[in-house]
């Protein structure tokens, strides 16, 4: 294996100079950047047989992989359960490709099934995978590793490359093209791969790095670290924002251009904009374990952990929600998770909205415009302080 010690290009952390500082102020409170319009409105819930430690979605919304416990589940759009398949051990992560011909899942082994359920071929190290995405149409499949290494293999299960991150990898992501390679790593790394060449870029956020996502075009990636802070920085490796949270944050989503930056925290998806302002926050009963969209934004699957032990599907488009019906089957014969358990706000809401707060808020009001401002200037200020300069992989 190559060392995970190779040079490092631009590292994410170069803040601007005073001046962009103010003028990027200035823009905000002139009203110059606001975000896209749209909420995201529950369409339809699941229950799981235990947790649902990681969700995927194709580009298109068509199809969605979840795992809980042991077992990986491939559904429709519509809430149908196409097929489900045991793998004898517990799922870290699941991937699929972009179109939904292959579906990648890490557990003791790395699996590599075809749209149907069929197992395609299976690859054991001697360790656990942690995690593992795919590009387009399953030509290369990358998976993280609990030795330190990260690998990739064609879709005939022939390694390609490997890479030692010298720590354990718990979440990655492939661009859609398979050059550029995001991780999230146990020494409190965020890193940047270029395939077959090594490290382009890493900085450290002061915990580990549980939750990573890629545009399909590398341009942007998106972190969520223990430390409770969500953090977007390009495929160049400059840092842009870092916004705080409540909670560590378990899983991370963002769609083409970074429109829409999602972070899964204790009970609560958090949904903010490219410059970082808070656009919206869906609520679960239990904890917010996993988390994927849409590159264009228009469906958003949530995987709930203990308290909650679901799969939802929100999307941005109201319209859809008259149109279907909610899906009747229940995963395992689980029992089917409240609609109520949903809460979908934007913040900062309405003291009193007259309605029953056992209800789901499918109604969900744009954010104020002082509360936009609020949060560009507090990710602006934010750009103060650096990723950790003395980070060292």
């Amino acid at each position: 294996m190559r060392s995970g010690r190779a040079i490092r290009g631009n590292r994410a952390g170069r803040i601007a100079t005073p001046l962009l500082l103010f003028c990027c102020l200035v823009a905000a409170l002139c009203g110059v950047v606001s975000a896209d319009e749209g909420e995201y409105v529950p369409v339809w819930s699941l229950g799981a047989n235990g947790p649902v430690s990681s969700v995927a979605i194709t580009h298109d919304g068509a199809t969605i992989v979840a795992s809980a416990g042991s077992t990986v589940y491939l559904l429709d759009q519509q809430g149908n359960v196409l097929w489900q398949n045991p793998v004898g051990s517990r799922v870290n992560g699941v991937g699929i490709s972009p179109e939904g011909s292959r579906i990648g899942v890490a557990a003791d082994k790395l699996y590599l099934y075809n749209r149907d359920g069929d197992l395609l071929w299976a690859v054991k190290t001697g360790f656990i995978y942690r995690s593992v995405d795919l590009s387009s149409n399953g030509a290369y499949v990358a998976a993280g590793c609990d030795n330190g290494a990260v690998y990739i293999f064609d879709k005939n299960k022939k390694q390609l490359w490997d890479y030692d991150m010298g720590t354990d990898s718990y979440d990655l992501a492939i661009s859609e093209n398979g050059r550029r390679i995001a991780i999230g790593c146990d020494n409190q790394g965020v890193y940047l791969l270029n395939s077959r060449q090594g490290e382009s870029w890493s900085y450290g956020t002061g915990r580990l790095v549980r939750g990573i996502d890629l545009t399909p075009d590398g341009r942007f990636v998106a972190a969520g670290s223990v430390d409770r802070c969500l953090y977007l920085s390009t495929g160049e490796g400059e840092h842009l924002w870092k916004y705080p949270v409540e909670e560590a944050v378990s899983s991370a989503a963002l769609t083409n251009e970074a429109d829409r930056v999602f972070a899964a925290a204790g009970k609560t998806i958090h949904v903010l904009d490219r410059t970082g302002a808070r656009v919206q926050e869906i609520g679960l009963a239990g904890r917010a374990e996993s988390v994927a969209v849409t590159p264009d934004g228009s469906f958003l699957v949530v995987g709930g952990g203990e308290g909650d032990r679901s799969i939802r599907l929100f999307t941005d488009d109201p319209d859809l929600v008259e149109t279907w019906n909610p899906p009747e089957a229940l995963i395992d014969e689980t029992e089917q998770p409240d609609e109520a358990a949903v809460d979908v706000i934007v913040s900062p809401a309405p003291e009193n909205t007259g309605k029953d707060t056992g209800e789901v808020s499918a109604a969900a009001q744009e954010v104020p415009m002082t509360s936009r401002v609020f949060g560009w200037v507090e990710n602006i200020l934010s750009l103060l302080f650096k990723p950790q300069d003395d980070f060292l992989a």
